[in-house]
């Protein structure tokens, strides 16, 4: 019998919070912050860290706008999950950093809620009985 996720473990994008966005794009921004600093302020690297900067705050600013949401559509809930996995991949590297959420942040999300799995799964296997 296997132990079910810790209880802060994200497993759906459904259960996100605000915080959970706050918190992720604070660490970010320490994070790449800290990388810029050490990069100085001119050269492409320079640029390309601005821009990343730019990104993360752009996806966060979406993902908070998503989450006000009270009825999403599929389109919605699609983009919370991209969203989210956007900004959780951009923090994987920096997963030995001080301030890092293995609880929230490691477990990559794939889907809204149970019923977009459950959907998903019943779409597999259609697809497989169909072949």
């Amino acid at each position: 019998m296997t132990n079910p996720p810790p209880e802060r473990t994200l497993i759906y994008a459904v259960d996100l919070t605000p915080e959970d966005v706050r918190a992720l794009e604070t660490f970010l921004n320490a994070q790449l912050g800290r990388v810029s600093e050490q990069i100085g302020e001119t050269g492409e690297t320079s640029f390309a860290m601005r821009s990343l900067l730019i990104l993360v705050s752009d996806s966060a600013g979406f993902l908070h706008q998503l989450l006000t949401v009270e009825r999403p559509e599929p389109w919605q809930r699609a983009a919370t999950v991209r969203e989210w996995q956007r900004l959780r991949s951009t923090a994987l590297d920096f997963n030995h950093c001080d301030g890092f959420d293995y609880d929230r942040w490691w477990k990559q999300i794939r889907h809204y809620d149970a019923a977009d799995e459950a959907a998903e799964e019943e779409r597999i296997r259609h697809f497989a009985a169909t072949r």
